[in-house]
């Protein structure tokens, strides 16, 4: 059947919907990206096949003006004229715009939160950082003075092959003590093409080019990590936290043992333990209540292990974190750089915080649990309606928290948290 508007407006992200049946036009789709739906015609001209935008689905272009503006196209096709090049030649302020310039405009957008992610939600600042480094360090250099509509596949391709080989390498310094070191790589450069199609889709959503050109073009992907610790890794790594040091006898900052020991027996993400807030902290129901993650707000069921390390730690007046930083009101940053040490003195090859959470998952795995239970304790964005109103954590998920979090801990050897002491230590 050919399309209409209700097809169009319960379009899901990344799909296609072609008209069909009686009345149809051929080529003549709708399709829907990221943000909102557009109306498109897929043609071939000179042997090569071509994607033309007609319109933002909305006010002029309704089902029926964009599928007579699809007739009129494929009658100028016929007459032997490309939609695609006419659009380029009524275009001189889009044809002008050079890619540093559409990033900047895709970074304005993204910090008013105009830009949104695949949970339907504003970025992060932390991703929005990141992306600020991809942008300046990989993306301007290779392909900055370009301009937006000459940056096509083979363009996308060079960009790609020059962050694999390492084009873009370098060693930045990026403040007083701190330094980035640029290093490329088939990953790197897959995550900066990545970046670069949501850039060129954001661009097509606002009509500035007609298409985006990173759009099927393959690239780097790794296999799924699944590192965690054994039950022999699981007991160094406890050793060393009891110690308090590393192998040369230099002791790790206060901090280190409490939040490494909490993404143990949580399964919570790096970012979350370390910039963890005391609002987010609920005693009385046993769980953390996340404000900003990966999937936006989220409800952790915790055990009684985790609540010990946090009524262990010792609030600092004025700060509002669980860890603060020594300088203002921040959280501390040093596990960067203390987190691997202890992995290292500890003698954990490939290990990093993140390999917590898939030690967390394996454990819960090895007791028993489902995916779903093991999901709803790591804090994987639901799928239910009802999710929304629940405020206090599921019986089943506490019972499972509880029991994961004691099994970890035993592995780990560690002594039992007891609240008020003097120091932070575990």
């Amino acid at each position: 059947m050919p399309i209409t508007k209700m097809e169009v407006e319960r379009l899901h992200p990344n799909s296609i919907l072609w008209d069909a049946g009686r009345g149809s036009v051929a080529g003549f789709g709708a399709r829907r990206q990221r943000r909102n739906p557009v109306f498109i015609l897929k043609y071939a001209i000179g042997g090569r096949q071509r994607w033309h935008t007609i319109g933002r689905f909305g006010s002029p272009w309704t089902v029926e003006n964009a599928r007579s503006e699809a007739k009129r196209l494929l009658g100028e096709l016929a007459a032997g004229k490309d939609p695609k090049e006419q659009r380029r030649d009524a275009e001189p302020v889009a044809a002008g715009i050079t890619v540093a310039e559409l990033c900047d405009q895709y970074l304005e957008a993204a910090k008013g939160g105009g830009v949104l992610t695949r949970f339907n939600r504003p970025k992060r600042s932390s991703t929005l950082a990141i992306d600020v480094g991809r942008i300046d360090r990989h993306i301007k250099p290779l392909i900055g003075t370009m301009a937006v509509t000459a940056v096509d596949s083979r363009a996308v391709k060079k960009i790609i092959q020059d962050i694999t080989i390492g084009k873009t390498a370098a060693d930045i310094k990026t403040k007083q003590r701190g330094r980035a070191l640029v290093k490329g790589g088939p990953a790197t450069a897959a995550r900066v093409a990545d970046l670069l199609s949501g850039i060129m889709t954001w661009a097509v959503d606002e009509e500035i080019v007609s298409v985006n050109p990173v759009h099927g073009i393959r690239r780097y992907r790794g296999e799924p990590r699944d590192r965690f610790l054994s039950e022999v890794e699981m007991a160094a790594l406890g050793s060393r936290l009891n110690s308090g040091i590393d192998d040369s006898g230099r002791p790790f900052h206060p901090f280190t043992s409490a939040i490494v020991s909490l993404l143990c027996v949580t399964g919570c993400r790096y970012s979350e333990i370390a910039s963890l807030h005391w609002s987010e902290v609920d005693f009385e129901q046993g769980c953390l209540r996340l404000v900003e993650t990966k999937s936006g707000k989220s409800l952790r069921a915790i055990g009684e292990i985790a609540l010990g390390i946090l009524m262990c730690q010792q609030r600092r007046l004025g700060s509002q974190f669980v860890f603060p930083g020594a300088k203002g009101n921040s959280p501390y940053q040093g596990l960067n750089k203390e987190a691997p040490r202890l992995f290292r003195s500890a003698g954990l090859e490939g290990v990093s915080c993140h390999v917590l959470r898939h030690t967390f998952a394996s454990v819960a795995s090895g007791l028993g649990y489902s995916d779903g239970t093991i999901a709803g304790l790591l804090g994987h964005k639901g799928r239910g309606v009802t999710s929304r109103y629940i405020h206090r954590p599921d019986a089943a998920l506490a019972s499972a928290a509880q029991i994961v979090s004691s099994e970890i801990w035993k592995l780990l050897k560690l002594q039992t948290p007891t609240p008020g002491g003097s120091d932070n230590r575990v």
